[in-house]
């Protein structure tokens, strides 16, 4: 795919701490589901007809139950991992003080979840705004112009182009919220091309990932929960939820280490115009 590999492991080198903390958490996750599998496992080889009713109850408790941890463990603790991320990579100077430091400083930017989901969102709104071609921000020159699959992948590709946003505010000295994410978006906008073209290939990469995990896992559970004479569904579904963490925690930061590190460089020594960026001051109000 001719991904920039290279400057990817680079910026997670930088994050690795947080990384690996990070992943340390989605793999007791994981753990945590293949105990609630197991009980789907036991209550399946039970009585015929009580043991189905009884799984599918489990299958119908532990799903919601596993979506809600998901979310308790983003809104107080996962995002700020990920802010922190996001400034490591940026190799600002002040994310080299280790991992509690690196939490600490990037609450300048992101001081808690609301203004986390708000930056999100608002970056999300300002690239669909940009890939549709509204007329108050710069057109894209006509080689960068996305038409069908193109165009699908751009628009796939916002939430790591966000982030890598979020990266590159940081690395503008991102104390001053509005300031410094309104400063990233317009160096995007102007100097992105080549940001936008890693991002579709990553965001191939990443889908490709998911899907080679999900197999690797799916076909030894599949024959596995065949020969023991269990539901099948239960093993592909398990096999969907943890390929689905490992992603979470191993693909998904690469991808935006690769992400943010293409920005990064093509935006270094590039000045953004004050003008413009007081003209999509409402895109990303402080």
């Amino acid at each position: 795919m001719n991904l920039n590999v290279r400057e990817a492991l680079v910026a997670l080198s930088r994050a690795l701490p947080l990384v690996l903390f990070r992943a340390g958490v989605y793999v007791a996750g994981g753990f945590a589901v293949i105990m609630v599998f197991g009980m789907l496992l036991m209550a399946a080889r039970l009585a015929a007809g009580a043991g189905r009713i009884v799984a599918v109850g489990i299958a119908l408790l532990a799903v919601p139950a596993w979506w809600l941890g998901g979310r308790v463990l983003q809104r107080f603790f996962l995002y700020r991992q990920r802010a922190a991320m996001l400034l490591a990579f940026s190799g600002c100077s002040h994310a080299a003080g280790g991992m509690a430091a690196t939490i600490e400083v990037s609450k300048g930017l992101i001081p808690d979840h609301s203004r986390w989901t708000f930056l999100n969102r608002s970056l999300r709104g300002a690239l669909f705004a940009f890939i549709q071609g509204n007329s108050l921000l710069p057109s894209r020159p006509a080689g960068d112009r996305p038409w069908g699959l193109t165009r699908i992948l751009d628009l796939l590709a916002m939430g790591h182009l966000g982030q890598a946003i979020l990266s590159l505010a940081y690395a503008r000295g991102g104390t001053d919220g509005g300031r410094a994410a309104r400063e990233g978006l317009v160096l995007y906008f102007n100097y992105g091309m080549e940001s936008r073209r890693l991002a579709r290939k990553w965001l191939l990469f990443s889908a490709s990932a998911q899907f080679f995990l999900f197999l690797c896992l799916a076909v030894p559970n599949w024959l596995f929960f065949r020969s023991a004479g269990a539901p099948v569904w239960i093993g592909v579904i398990l096999a969907v939820v943890i390929a689905r963490l490992l992603h979470q925690a191993f693909i998904v930061p690469l991808v935006l280490a690769g992400v943010s590190a293409a920005l990064l460089a093509e935006t270094q020594g590039h000045t953004p115009d004050p003008a413009f960026c007081e003209k999509i001051a409402p895109l990303l109000i402080s």
